[in-house]
Formats: structure tokens, sequence, C-alpha cells
């Protein structure tokens, strides 16, 4: 893999999540919350993105260009934690606790552990892990209170299929990061390339998500 495929990669996966956030956030006033909490998800990472590559393009600025993705990975947190406690409806201060966990274990990591030369994924496989364990509680809450639509039409089952899908893959990369980076002595193109490729193919599961929104969203104005 070279550097040109993974700065490749990368675009492919920036300009898709800048596209999600267009279409949840077009016509915001009437979109659902789930889909306006989405759309700022993309936009934060989108957000990232762009801050990650033009921090690294900046010769000052290159020392800090994890912090980006830290921030992405905090606020995003909070935002999945809302999103899926107004799905599931159930452990309101479990939701609350996860995400001011990750927020304290994030700032000493980026501080003391793994600190700002080195990507933070001790943080990442943090979010990973809870991330799974959102989407596998609303899998289940799906399974026991069975919705009125059919399931493939439900915006955040997709959603959530791509996330199960994504953080699956991104678990087993973020256990291994600091083993291949600083034992193996990797400079982990290829590892980050194999990393964007799953936020590709996670964000065409969300489009899909998005389309059936969309879709109902139509019906609504022409009824």
């Amino acid at each position: 893999m070279t550097i040109e495929q993974f700065l490749l990669l990368t675009l492919i996966q920036t300009i898709l999540i800048a596209i999600g956030a267009a279409l949840c956030l077009i016509k915001f006033r009437s979109r659902s919350l789930i889909i306006r909490l989405m759309g700022f998800i993309f936009l934060t990472g989108a957000w990232a993105n762009v801050s990650g590559y033009l921090f690294m393009q900046i010769v000052w600025l290159r020392p800090f260009s994890n912090i980006p993705a830290v921030i992405y990975a905090i606020v995003s947190t909070w935002l999945y934690s809302w999103m899926y406690f107004s799905l599931i409806q159930k452990k309101k201060l479990w939701f609350i606790a996860a995400s001011i966990l990750l927020v304290i274990f994030a700032v000493v990591n980026l501080l003391f552990i793994q600190t700002i030369s080195f990507a933070n994924s001790y943080t990442y496989l943090f979010q990973s892990a809870l991330l799974l364990i959102y989407t596998l509680s609303y899998f289940y809450h799906l399974i026991q209170d069975l919705p009125s639509l059919h399931i493939h039409q439900l915006p955040a089952f997709w959603f959530s299929a791509g996330l199960l899908f994504y953080h699956a893959g991104a678990f087993f990369l973020f256990s291994f990061t600091s083993y291949i980076y600083n034992v193996l002595n990797n400079n982990l193109i290829t590892y980050w390339s194999f990393h964007n490729t799953l936020n590709i193919l996670a964000h065409l599961v969300f489009f899909v998500g998005l389309y059936y929104d969309l879709k109902m969203l139509k019906a609504k104005e022409t009824h």
C-alpha cells in the first residue's frame, strides 16, 4: 500500500462523510432527532479528517495532528450516547456515565499514556467497545419490541448495522496498533488504509438508512 493510495482512501472517506452530513442536515427542521444527531456526527468526522490533514501540512501544528481525532472520539461518543438512549429509552445514567468515563480516559491517554505524539488507539478502542455494546443493545431492543415498520425501513437499523460492522473490525485494529508500531516498527500505512476501507464500507451502509429516511420524508411531504 503506497502513501498515494492511502491518501486516496482518506479523501474518499472524507467526501462520503461530508455527503452524509449534507443528507442528514438538509430540511433540518423536518428531520428526526436520530438523523440530526447522525448529521452532527458526520460533520464532526469531516472536520476531524480535514483538520488532521491540515495539521500535518503545517510544521508547527504537526505534533498536534492526533488531537482532532481524539476530539471527534469524545464528541461523537456523546452524540451516539444521546442517539442510543433516545432509541432504547432505558438506562440514561449508564449512557451518561459511559460518556464521562470516555472523556476522562481520552484526556488522560492524550496527556500521559500514548500522548499527542502517537495515535490514541486506546481511546479509539474504548469508543469501539462502547459502540459495540450500544449497537448490540439496540438490536436486542428491536427483537424485544418489534417496530410497526419493517426493520429494513428503519434508518437506525442501517446506522447500527454500519457501526457494528465498522467497530467489530476496528476493535481488533485498535487492539494491535501500539504493538504494530512500537514492536514491529511498522509505519501503519497499510493498517490505516484497511481502517479507512472499513469506514468507507460502513458509510455505504449508512447511506441505505439515509435513503429510507429521505424516502419517508418525501412521502410525508406529498400527503
